[in-house]
């Protein structure tokens, strides 16, 4: 069967994934490949072409079937190029998933009727036992880990599918359909091109805001480090990547997971530059120098908050403690440190706000770290959405496929697709008024001002840029 599996364009709030393949469908390709279907990749996102250029550019390859994956970020993107391909060639067979569509799957075919179906969570082994038995529906109930309508219409949402546990039976991502030349990242404070790569899935954790949880169920399964480092090298022999972005949730989950990682690199003798994400209780002086001598460039670690309170909140589990000690060794070993925060987090106070800047402005003065804030987003499937829904910031009739567009988005110059966590009290103006008070200074409030003026494109963006100002303001 000749399938296309695709990425939709991209939304504001992808920054952090622009320029780099995405790893699910590059998977799910090598995977039916293996199988003997005929695959190709459209990678809309990365190469940022707009919904015409993506329909078209499907549309070229005459396939039976189109698989696209969506974050919640671009899923309204996603949406429309489904609806328009349905439009142009009603026979498609149409397939999504991606953690979006994993976590709101029935919400997904009650609200676009395009959609055929929605595989759940890894697609790897469901597109393909799907692709079996399509379009005999009498089979499909017998299909894990998707979301279908039946020959009356009526949704049916099949067991989900186990995770699966030896990551050694996948072969690579599918690189060689993805025009890799064009891929041209680079890792942020350095000049090396840069490629995605993950080591393990899911993430043991349980922070409530975060939709990597959810959609893996804080299942955690690690790739053999011998195997993973001989797509390093492949990477690296084959298509010149010097550079590279381990996607892993937390890199350093497993300490001697990333020991072995490290020390298969320094084996081979591998000159390499990575980039690679981490928790602070989960790292020490050990971990630190071998990721460094192996070729560890950039880390990031996600701090979050600086109340104690908040942290048990959002059930963070690390201390302060923890968050000094791996960011000053970090530091001292050479690396670029990058520390996330998150404001306007559930039940966060005034108090818990003053914290957070104390700790951010603390952290800045450290040779190579930037510690940065970001706006509380909700996502489907966390605890951070029934918090939103059981004290009315979402209405439960809220639908995640259906248009949405949050008013004050052009505050944190996010994007408005995404709700925010607001509650009264608490508006984004007011929050933001307060951090760059107490940690921006005027040069770079008017040059933030100025950007979101110049993007400016009718007479009603430019009044709710207004208004959001004169709110600002008076806050």
């Amino acid at each position: 069967m000749k399938v296309v599996l695709a990425t939709a364009p991209r939304a504001l709030g992808e920054i952090e994934m622009a320029g780099l393949p995405f790893l699910g469908i590059g998977y799910v390709a090598s995977y039916l490949e293996k199988a003997g279907h005929d695959v190709i990749i459209v990678d809309a996102h990365s190469q940022n072409l707009n919904q015409e250029e993506t329909v078209k550019k499907i549309l070229s390859f005459s396939s039976e079937v189109v698989g696209l994956t969506a974050t919640t970020h671009n899923r309204l993107q996603t949406i429309r190029v489904i609806k328009e391909l349905k439009q142009k060639n009603s026979s498609l067979i149409i397939i999504v998933g991606g953690p979006h569509f994993s976590l709101s799957d029935v919400d997904a075919l009650e609200v676009v009727p395009e959609i055929d179906c929605v595989v759940k969570r890894e697609g790897e082994i469901t597109t393909k036992e799907l692709l079996d038995v399509w379009p005999d529906r009498d089979k499909l109930k017998d299909v894990l880990g998707i979301t279908y309508r039946d020959d009356n219409g009526q949704i049916i949402s099949n067991q989900d599918r186990p995770f699966i546990q030896n990551l050694a039976d996948l072969p690579f991502p599918a690189w060689h359909l993805y025009d890799l030349s064009k891929y041209q990242k680079r890792i942020h404070g350095t000049d090396f091109r840069t490629i995605g790569v993950i080591s393990a899935r899911g993430c043991p954790n349980l922070c409530t805001f975060c939709c990597n949880a959810a959609f893996s169920k804080s299942v955690l399964r690690l790739r053999d480090p011998k195997n993973f480092v001989d797509e390093l090298e492949f990477l690296k022999n084959e298509y010149d990547f010097q550079g590279f972005n381990f996607w892993d949730d937390t890199l350093t989950i497993s300490k001697d997971h990333v020991k072995n990682i490290c020390q298969e690199i320094l084996d081979r003798k591998l000159d390499i530059n990575w980039y690679a994400r981490a928790r602070v209780n989960t790292v020490d002086e050990e971990i630190i120098k071998i990721m460094r001598k192996a070729g560890c460039a950039r880390i990031s670690f996600g701090i979050e908050s600086g109340s104690l309170r908040i942290l048990k909140e959002i059930k963070k589990n690390i201390t302060f403690e923890q968050a000094r000690k791996a960011v000053q060794l970090s530091s001292e070993a050479g690396m670029i440190v990058s520390l996330n925060f998150i404001v306007n987090l559930p039940t966060e106070t005034l108090e818990d706000l003053k914290m957070t800047v104390d700790l951010i402005k603390e952290f800045n003065q450290i040779s190579n770290v930037s510690a940065s804030y970001g706006f509380a987003l909700i996502y489907p499937g966390t605890a951070m959405e029934t918090f939103a829904k059981e004290n009315n910031i979402l209405d439960n009739d809220f639908s995640w496929n259906s248009d949405y567009r949050g008013k004050k988005s052009r505050i944190t110059g996010e994007d408005p697709s995404v709700p925010y966590m607001e509650w009264p009290g608490k508006e984004l103006e007011k929050v933001k008024a307060f951090m760059v008070k107490n940690i921006s200074n005027r040069k770079d409030t008017f040059k933030k001002s100025w950007n979101k003026l110049k993007k400016v494109k009718n007479w009603n963006e430019l009044r709710d840029l207004i208004e959001t100002g004169i709110n600002y303001f008076k806050s």
